[in-house]
């Protein structure tokens, strides 16, 4: 088709200023990811930047209008997109990389309308490439590193035995590319691709549209639940891989097309889907009324081949008891067993038909449904969902009632990781996002065919936004500590032939390095699910003569003498009465009974940012009080730059007031270096101190609490992970990338603030202050940068008097400019805190978590009976960690008589997702023992970190620790 001159030259004129703008995004990402001065602070530069952008634009366009294949009105409305990010206030590299580089991909896309071969090839390598690149590379989790392990060698998963999953990642583990995990991770991304590809496959299909089936696609891929399973060893890709045929089969029988081929392929996917993963079932309704309303005309051979074809697919479920015998010593698995184990029996107590009527339920399953696309995808599929029941109706019925399946039975099944069995939702509430696309854009073909280029882009405004907003937490590709954790401990000397009874997740990475890469196969790595069983275990192997170390905090362990060998703990049964001879001597004594005899300081080998400290106590006499070991660095200047929070020693599993008088008592602590932590010497010291208090016992009689233990050199400390608050202000010559403070802080209470610094940074002083609202600096602190520094914290006292205050930050003897193409000026505002009257609260932990408020639901109970209590949460800084909430019933006999431990909202909102300033509303039930004595019970809340049973401390408003739990209420028990 050719253009008349006039409508080239405007055509023309719009593509110039869509580069024009496109090169302004260009301009402002090199600027803040590249800190190139020009870029980011001279308008001059940018303005010419741009306006070569536009020139090139200009002749483009006219190129563009006279090509036969890419003459589409509003082809350039894919160049717009890095106006979303120049719009943006927050510097955001990373959205700005996205944009631009989404922007050229859909440029052509919308232009030229993609072939069906091509669009899929794109669209493959897109979803693979990123898949690839944030695919975790070591050992995982949970059931990720159970898969990793038992993949490779053959083994048996836990119930339901996943038989096709350890086949087939059995194959990808013959990859000679990678270590073992990652071979084994590299199955996810390839089934989970191969799910999105076929879901693109069978929207085109439906909607005989070319470009919206690749949009819906991308924001399915990288929607956060789904591209978090794709990164790592798990079975959730592969079962959304057969949804997704099995939807297009049924798809295709309702259209009446191939209905032979089309019922055996559905009864042999159907069969081979249970193999890999059992909520295959919900599907069944779906397929059996597909059946129903499509009647197709069969002989009746054919439904004796398709049960035949069904029970071929299930027959890979032979594999586990023909396996069997070979991992149990010889033993044959019986056919209850079998039944038991293939349909999850041990998992039946999780789904819980009462749960339909909790209305905390619906909230939360509200929350997973409109988490993957928004508010704007849920109302493009409500359109989809429509238009898809006017035209095709029975379609509409049968993705319904499969929705409503999985919807169902995510309201009744009860366990934390619920959002991965809603993956099959998502993906039919993609499609139907899709078919809604589809038809606004034939909507807009129609009646201004400029619009659907804008729509389009628009669109795409939602799974290019998924990319830069999931991708930081979905990442697995640094996540290397627990590998590294794993290798440290088996490089410790072990005694031969020891036993390791450890948690889950420390299990993880030690038995995946001894299974996969042979490290201390002598050793017996044990994992149980109750306390009890560790017991009993500990207390049959100890009395066979066989070394024990517990890598998990373990109670009630009084009789046993107990020593640090790094970060484990020896059990034994005999005091050890001298230290190891080659630890340095020490000599010094605390109070009037504790004696520091000996210590040993170990640089990591691994070279992680940590020194290992091994102190050697010894003990005249049976300390009275609960003592607490707490570390410290001093710089030269005498300064204490960084302070342990204190933990009871050996691991915080042998208090000071159980030691055995002469014992030596070997008690290991890490000593992490922070990032903020200036290159330098620093004196390491050593206090005890009685628990939450601030004086510590004297040292050798004198004034002081801490003692010099040893001189340690810090070089730079890699940054790490950034900071959850970006920025790009460049501060005299340093350029300020980040910072993390809280959002509210109590009067007068001190306030850390971390700041983040790009690489290269020269020497210097930043000064952080006040600002009230009136505009007026109400006190403040300076920070030495120190020449190259990632990091400094400042700590510096909130406002005396409440309401909301700013912090300003600049450079001593420097300007300041605050944001891309700012001016020049003294200081830039950081973000704005509240600060609270010093009261506030029931409770507030370590400064991360404000326990606003609590209801207890009744004032008497009998034994037996539950009780509701409802606890409201305010994030008060963000957090990287995943904390649990433990709810207790303290008896009058001082014992425990009921408890319930999680993460917030059933397990479905872990504190590393909450927002700063985001109030959290956590119900839990704690059921009373039936065997609980009368009289007044106090219910307590904690909040721990489960890798190391650590609870955070509850701080008064000075920032003090004054406990670890809170008391909430109190309720009276009786008959």
């Amino acid at each position: 088709m050719v253009l008349p001159r006039t409508a080239v030259g405007g055509r023309a004129l719009s593509w110039a200023l869509a580069f024009f703008i496109w090169s302004l995004g260009l301009a402002r990402y090199l600027g803040e990811a590249f800190y190139l001065l020009p870029l980011f602070s001279s308008p001059l530069a940018v303005g010419g930047m741009a306006a070569v952008g536009g020139t090139a634009g200009w002749f483009l366009g006219r190129w563009v209008c006279t090509s036969p294949r890419l003459h589409r009105a509003g082809g350039w409305a894919g160049l717009l997109l890095p106006l979303a990010y120049l719009l943006t206030p927050q510097p955001d590299p990373l959205m700005g990389l996205v944009l631009l580089v989404g922007g050229v991909v859909l440029t052509p896309l919308i232009a030229g309308r993609p072939d069906k071969r091509s669009g899929v090839l794109l669209l493959t390598l897109t979803v693979f490439s990123i898949y690839l690149r944030t695919m975790g590379r070591t050992v995982g989790e949970a059931d990720t590193f159970e898969f990793q392990v038992v993949a490779p060698s053959l083994g048996i998963a836990h119930p339901t035995g996943y038989p096709l999953y350890i086949l087939l990642g059995k194959l990808f583990s013959l990859i000679p590319l990678g270590s073992m995990a990652w071979r084994v991770n590299l199955t996810s991304a390839v089934f989970t691709t191969g799910a999105v590809v076929l879901s693109c496959l069978s929207l085109e299909r439906l909607t005989q549209e070319p470009l919206a089936p690749l949009l819906t696609a991308c924001a399915l891929a990288f929607s956060r639940v789904l591209w978090s399973q794709a990164v790592v060893a798990e079975v959730y890709g592969l079962n959304l891989l057969f949804v997704a045929a099995v939807l297009a089969l049924t798809a295709e029988l309702l259209e009446g097309r191939a209905e032979r081929r089309t019922v055996r392929g559905l009864a042999f996917l159907l069969g081979l889907s249970l193999t890999n993963h059992l909520t295959t079932v919900l599907l069944l309704p779906a397929v059996g009324l597909a059946l129903l309303l499509a009647r197709p005309r069969l002989g009746w051979r054919e439904w004796p081949v398709g049960a035949a074809l069904f029970l071929l697919g299930l027959s890979v479920y032979a594999y586990i008891p023909l396996r069997w015998p070979a991992l149990h010593d010889g033993r044959w698995m019986g056919a209850g067993e079998f039944l038991a184990y293939v349909t999850g029996q041990q998992f039946s107590g999780a789904l819980q038909l009462s749960l339909l009527r909790d209305p905390t339920r619906y909230a939360i399953l509200g929350r997973l449904l409109l988490e993957p696309f928004g508010w704007a995808g849920l109302i493009l599929a409500a359109v989809g969902l429509g238009w898809t029941a006017a035209r095709r109706p029975r379609l509409a019925l049968t993705g319904g009632l499969a929705f409503l399946a999985y919807a169902l039975y995510g309201l009744a099944y009860r366990v934390p990781d619920i959002a991965v069995f809603l993956l099959p939702a998502h993906l039919i509430l993609a499609l139907w996002m899709g078919a809604g696309l589809a038809l606004l854009t034939r909507l807009t073909d129609r009646l201004r065919p400029l619009a659907t280029g804008l729509l389009l882009a628009l669109f795409a405004l939602l799974p290019l936004s998924r990319i830069w907003l999931n991708l930081p937490a979905v990442d697995q590709s640094g996540r290397v500590e627990a590998e590294r954790w794993g290798r440290y401990v088996l490089s410790l000397p072990l005694a031969p032939s020891a036993a390791i009874l450890a948690d889950g997740e420390k299990f993880a990475p030690l038995y995946y390095l001894q299974q996969i890469e042979g490290m201390r196969p002598d050793l017996d790595l044990v994992v149980h699910f109750t306390e009890e069983e560790y017991r009993a275990d500990l207390a049959a192997r100890l009395a066979s003569g066989q070394t024990v170390y517990l890598a998990r905090y373990l109670p009630h362990l009084e009789g046993f003498y107990l020593r640090s060998l790094g970060p484990l703990v020896e059990v034994g049964t005999e005091p050890l009465m001298e230290p190891p001879p080659g630890a340095r001597p020490a000599r010094a004594t605390f109070g009037q009974e504790v004696e520091l005899t000996a210590l040993e300081l170990d640089a990591d080998p691994r070279n992680r940012p940590l020194w290992h400290l091994t102190l050697y106590w010894q003990a005249e006499d049976t300390p009275q009080e609960d003592l607490e070991v707490r570390l410290r660095l001093v710089d030269r200047a005498g300064e204490v730059a960084w302070t342990s929070d204190g933990s009871r020693p050996v691991g915080g599993n042998y208090p000071t007031n159980g030691w055995l008088p002469g014992a030596i008592v070997a008690d290991y602590h890490p000593v992490p270096l922070p990032p903020w932590l200036a290159p330098g010497r620093y004196d390491l010291e050593v206090g005890l101190f009685p628990r939450f208090s601030g004086s510590g016992l004297p040292v050798d009689n004198g004034p002081g609490s801490w003692w010099r233990a040893a001189q340690v050199t810090v070089d730079r400390v890699e940054a790490g992970d950034a900071l959850p608050y970006r920025v790009r202000m460049l501060l005299g010559p340093a350029w300020l990338v980040g910072f993390d403070l809280p959002t509210s802080a109590p009067a007068g209470s001190p306030v850390a603030v971390d700041l983040a610094w790009a690489r290269g940074v020269g020497a210097g002083v930043a000064h952080l202050e006040w600002v009230d609202e009136a505009g007026q600096a109400v006190g403040g602190q300076e920070v030495e940068v120190a020449a190259g520094a990632g990091r400094s914290r400042a700590r510096l006292a909130a406002p005396d008097v409440p309401g909301t205050y700013r912090l300003r930050v600049g450079w001593t003897g420097g300007t300041a400019h605050c944001h891309w193409l700012a001016p020049p000026t003294d200081g830039c505002m950081l973000a704005s805190v509240k600060v609270t009257p010093a009261q506030v609260g029931l409770a507030n932990f370590d400064g991360r978590i404000l326990l606003a408020a609590a209801e207890v639901g009744a004032d008497r109970l009998r034994p037996g009976a539950s009780l509701p209590v409802l606890l409201r949460w305010r994030a008060l800084r963000a957090m990287e960690e995943d904390y649990t909430v433990t709810v207790q019933l303290l008896g009058p006999d001082g014992r425990l008589h009921g408890q319930v431990d999680a993460w917030p909202v059933q397990g479905t909102l872990p504190t590393s997702r909450w927002v700063p300033g985001q109030e959290v509303t956590d119900p839990y039930q704690v059921t009373l023992s039936p065997d609980s004595p009368a009289g007044r019970y106090q219910v307590v809340v904690g909040v721990y970190l489960l890798a190391t049973m650590e609870r955070l401390p509850v701080v008064d408003p000075a920032g003090n620790p004054v406990g670890d739990h809170v008391v909430i209420g109190e309720l009276e028990v009786g008959p």
